[in-house]
């Protein structure tokens, strides 16, 4: 695990300043603390913070192949390295290392651009093609891993981190009011936008090639399914455990010790549970809680688990006022918007376990394609309340929903259920507020912003032949797990020199999965009903049946107490960024009506509160790198 940055200047009488690529490299030193490594030839140049997991001793990057015509450097690992090792080998390459980073020059080498679909692993890489005097950036398959990119006539200037970009002069710092419309619907920016005015960040399973012609997108994984399995219900639970234990081996592969995060939970407990069965020894566990009577707490779930497994396990309690004092520190590192309130706790539990190991395993990525999630049993039975006469939704339910105090969750639900197109319906439920809010709170200035999320409209097209949940699975896998869950987790974990590893996401397990009929994914009430039946085997009944908590947080509660004049002199200040975009009027009617108990604003609250102290850390103030 690394972070890479880079500059490749169009034609060669603009050559690149060894001095700028190395500043931009300090700036993201806590990616990689281990060593550094720069590669500079004329117009092109780039760098590497490395963390050293894989051949500490010959990983040493930028590598090239035999005769130094090609150049990589690269954040990430690949799983499958070896397999794929043992093929090129055969095919006449000659490796001079044991990293999993060579590899990729070599598949390139062979297979070129669409070799990088053979590789199971999260990433994100720059390579430099002398010969054709070309430029590639990718992005792993479902953007486990960030890589964000600005150009214009003269130049691109990409990097794992924005602010390696920022350091550039001629990159302006402003916001990008589409991207501001697209937080506050649905709490992140989903790619290929960031909240910065033409920076850009690659989508999963993207290349960007760059060369004298300028830049083209080339989308070398697109695999969606056409297909479901025709399996009976016993042999999908026996080939998925085959497929959900040989991910967790598969990376488990490193030559430092390895940890896990540990909620308690179905999927984290799984995952620690193989762990400790296939290192056939105690492994460090990690875990997350809040102080008070907060009523999510998974302290006591992870300390269950971990004595069931026997780990040596760990875990850290965050109070209100250290939640709130270190937030603009989290925000500083995430460098983008992203209104998940676990970003803290993911932080928190990262510093723990560096501690301790330098790789974790997580349960992160079950969610999307197993149907997680509450909105999954919307989507799958919603049809029953569209076959209500319009009359009895329009007059009778949605006023007495409408009327309802707080209960935001049902009203998103019924707003989207009444819908009848499959991509409106899945705009609605992830909408942060009504639609009358939403005007009524935007400044002239962003009034024109398009309500048209082209982002999720082009990948709903990989999947339209299939039925509209298994679509929703498909969209938010690559949507909000790779530009909201994946983003805070690598952000949060990276910022720790701690690299964070998501086995539900290993390429092959999610080729498998992708393919399993959405009725098997819920059953009755059931969500993940088939992961759950397939992990019965690792972990007791009662980690199955328990409510799905997550890293939840106590916002909703902090909001009405120890927050509420904070986040009102915030928000409402003379010069906060706030007022620059939103209606004060508006806003402090929401914190009125939030504070009273009325609504239950708590996840637009913490989106304008992420996008102020964003504001306030990335366009008002001057970038700092540390």
């Amino acid at each position: 695990m690394c972070g890479i940055v880079g500059r490749f200047n169009f034609g060669n009488q603009f050559p690149v300043e060894p001095s700028l690529i190395r500043e931009m490299m300090h700036s993201i030193t806590h990616r990689g603390p281990d060593e550094d490594g720069l590669f500079v030839r004329k117009n092109v140049g780039f760098g590497i913070r490395r963390l050293s997991i894989i051949d500490l001793a010959g990983g040493t990057q930028p590598i090239s192949n035999e005769d130094e015509a090609i150049w990589i450097v690269f954040n990430g690992e690949i799983y499958n390295y070896q397999e794929l090792r043992i093929q090129l080998e055969s095919k006449g390459h000659q490796f001079k290392t044991n990293s999993d980073t060579e590899t990729i020059i070599h598949a390139y080498e062979e297979w070129g651009i669409d070799g990088l679909s053979r590789l199971n692993g999260m990433f994100g890489f720059a390579l430099w093609d002398s010969a054709k005097h070309q430029l590639i950036l990718a992005r792993d398959p479902f953007g486990i891993k960030p890589l964000y990119f600005w150009h214009d006539q003269n130049s691109v200037i990409f990097g794992s981190e924005i602010r390696s970009i920022l350091l550039n002069p001629e990159v302006e710092r402003s916001v990008d009011l589409q991207a501001l419309h697209e937080f506050l619907t649905i709490t992140y920016v989903p790619s290929p936008k960031t909240a910065f005015k033409n920076i850009f960040k690659l989508r999963p399973g993207y290349a960007l090639i760059c060369n004298e012609n300028g830049l083209s997108d080339y989308r070398y994984y697109n695999e969606a399914p056409q297909s479901m399995l025709d399996l009976s219900e016993k042999e999908l639970i026996e080939a998925l455990r085959v497929e959900i234990e040989t991910a967790v081996k598969r990376q488990m592969i490193a030559d430092v010790p390895v940890g896990a995060m540990l909620s308690g939970g179905v999927d984290s407990s799984t995952v620690a549970s193989l762990m400790t069965q296939i290192a056939n020894q105690p492994i460090n566990t990690f875990t997350v809680g809040f102080d008070g009577n907060f009523a999510d707490n998974e302290l006591e779930f992870a300390r269950q688990h971990a004595k069931r497994i026997n780990s040596n396990h760990h875990e850290v309690i965050i109070s209100a006022k250290e939640f709130s004092s270190f937030l603009p520190h989290a925000i500083f590192h995430l460098e983008e918007p992203v209104a998940t309130a676990s970003t803290l706790a993911m932080y928190k539990v990262s510093e723990l376990a560096r501690k301790h190991v330098k790789v974790v395993l997580t349960g992160q990525g079950a969610d999307e394609p197993f149907a997680g999630y509450p909105r999954y049993l919307g989507e799958r039975y919603g049809q029953w309340y569209r076959y209500l006469p319009k009359p009895i939704r329009n007059h009778i339910v949605l006023p007495l929903v409408k009327a309802m105090p707080r209960n935001e969750r049902l009203k998103r639900a019924v707003n989207s259920l009444g819908e009848p197109d499959n991509m409106q319906r899945i705009l609605n439920i992830y909408n942060t507020f009504d639609p009358s809010i939403q005007k009524s709170l935007y400044q002239h200035n962003v009034m024109e912003v398009n309500g048209f999320f082209k982002s999720i409209y082009e990948w709903q097209k990989d999947v339209k032949h299939l039925d509209s949940l298994a679509q929703m699975l498909y969209m938010d896998a690559r949507l909000y797990q790779a530009d909201n869950l994946a983003i805070y987790g690598d952000k949060m974990s990276m910022a720790n020199s701690l690299e964070a590893r998501v086995p539900f996401l290993d390429l092959e397990l999610m080729k498998f999965v992708e393919r399993i009929p959405p009725k098997m994914k819920i059953k009755g009430r059931v969500r993940k009903y088939i992961l759950k039946k397939a992990v019965a085997k690792w972990i007791p009944e009662e980690v199955i049946t328990r409510r799905k908590i997550g890293f939840a947080t106590p916002v909703d509660d902090w909001f009405r107490s120890e927050w509420h004049n904070e986040i009102h002199d915030r928000l409402l200040s003379p010069n906060s960024g706030c007022r620059t975009f939103f209606n004060p009027q508006v806003v402090n009617q929401i914190l009125q009506e939030h504070h009273a108990g009325q609504e239950d604003h708590k996840r637009l609250l913490f989106s304008l509160l992420t996008f102020e102290i964003w504001h306030n850390t990335f366009i008002q103030s001057p970038i700092h790198t540390s």
